[in-house]
């Protein structure tokens, strides 16, 4: 096994065009067990064969156990094969940079390809020889940084659930220490090329979780600062441990601790009130806004930010009776909540507690379904209220309140996100009511 992952040595072609293979089609292997044990019907057709962990992702009732278990195995492939196609370049002599992508579902099948019928250079001199372990260890770096991140992954958020420091800081400091030490550990790198190095661990690690249908493209957008920001300082304490001569790998060992480290922020996740309060100034009479906010016409507006990023939004509202406890059905993007009207005072005071809501947003990703516990039960929404107050000139001043609790660490770094999402929401609520409203004098 040991020598199945490494990186040193070289493969014959013959050798190459028998087993990488057989490790590309592991992976279909593995989804088809997957289905045989479910009992549910498998259709191998294109998109079984050139993606088939997109095809575990949408099989009817997988478990996030099943589905982290059968990633991490991916994630051994994919390191396998990457180590392989490597080898497979050092007889030909080139295709190194070639055997990184080896690891990414699709694009993996196009590398073997070219690999196999690749021919072999001129024997190399000794200086070549010693460019090939350059480039073995900065693969090497770049390929743990990727499986730390996709591991991590699989075990905190799928596993655990546990969305937090462990993952949105540990975890890239982990990254960037461990490419950083592999990378300087025989031939040193300067400073600027071990933080590239760091940075496209990290840019590939994202894809290799958009590529495995574990996160979707947006939400890798908004982590990509804080976590490309830590890999680097991760980065800088790897080169350094490096090049003063720490023995062994015992660098790479502070990995281990992640674990443990998911596992108490599973155990006391974060939850964080967040009180969104709006007014807008409305020319109509109370009677005119009590209307228009308990109409079932569409919000008319465009979403903005909230649309352009995936984030749910309102589309529309409608009510099922009139008073307390009528039901509130509040139509978004992503899907319908549930709400019971908790206070119902006619032009004065609209109120509804959330009973159930649908995702927080819709992934932007290849696959048509993601296993990403954190679109739903993270951000909570709770009590709303619409308050409506006459103004002296006869106008009204609608007031919308919302209570909404976030469940995701670092709040010092998501909190703004939430909150400008919140705002954005709740003011084109607001012009909506406000449009309507004032439009009925026109009408």
């Amino acid at each position: 096994m040991r020598k199945l992952l490494s990186f040193a040595g070289q493969v014959s072609p013959l050798v190459y065009v028998l087993a990488a293979p057989v490790l590309l089609l592991s992976q279909n292997l593995m989804v088809a067990l997957c289905y045989r044990w479910r009992g549910a019907p498998l259709q191998a057709d294109a998109g079984f064969w050139l993606l088939p962990l997109r095809r575990l992702a949408q099989m009817p009732g997988v478990t996030a156990m099943e589905a982290a278990t059968v990633f991490a195995v991916g994630v051994v492939v994919a390191w396998a094969l990457a180590a392989l196609s490597f080898r497979r370049a050092n007889w030909s002599g080139r295709g190194h940079r070639l055997s990184l992508f080896a690891i990414f579902p699709v694009i993996q099948i196009i590398v073997v390809t070219i690999l196999c019928a690749m021919p072999r250079q001129s024997e190399g001199s000794e200086e070549q020889h010693g460019d090939a372990v350059d480039r073995a260890q900065i693969l090497q770096g770049v390929l743990t940084g990727v499986a730390i991140i996709v591991v991590a992954v699989l075990i905190s958020a799928l596993t655990l659930g546990a969305y937090g420091w462990g993952l949105f800081v540990a975890t890239p400091f982990a990254v960037g220490m461990a490419t950083g030490y592999i990378v300087n550990r025989r031939v040193p790198q300067t400073g600027a090329r071990t933080l590239g190095h760091v940075l496209v661990a990290g840019a590939l690690g994202g894809l290799a979780l958009l590529m495995f249908a574990l996160e979707g493209f947006m939400c890798i957008v908004l982590v990509a600062p804080l976590g490309l920001a830590t890999a680097a300082i991760g980065g800088v304490f790897g080169r350094a441990i490096a090049l003063f001569g720490h023995d062994g790998n015992r660098p790479l060992m502070s990995v281990a601790v992640l674990p443990a480290l998911f596992a108490l922020e599973a155990s006391m996740p974060p939850a964080v009130p967040i009180d969104t309060v709006e007014s807008i100034d409305i020319a109509a009479s109370p009677a005119a806004v009590w209307r228009a906010i308990t109409s079932e016409a569409p919000i008319g507006l465009s979403p903005g930010l909230p649309g352009l990023a995936g984030l749910a939004y309102p589309v529309r509202s409608s009510l099922k009776g009139q008073g307390v406890g009528a039901t509130r059905l509040g139509v978004f993007s992503t899907g319908t909540a549930v709400e019971r009207v908790t206070e119902w005072k006619p032009g004065r005071v609209l109120a509804f507690t959330v009973l159930s809501q649908p995702p927080a947003m819709e992934e932007m990703s290849p696959y048509r379904h993601l296993n990403t516990p954190h679109l739903r039960g993270y951000v909570v929404t709770g009590d709303t209220r619409y308050l409506l107050s006459p103004l002296r000139s006869g106008d009204t001043r609608l007031t919308l309140q919302s209570q909404t609790v976030l469940r995701i660490d670092p709040i010092a770094y998501w909190e703004p996100i939430a909150r400008l999402a919140f705002h954005l929401n709740v003011r084109r609520v607001l012009n909506s009511a406000k449009m309507q409203a004032e439009g009925e004098r026109f009408e």
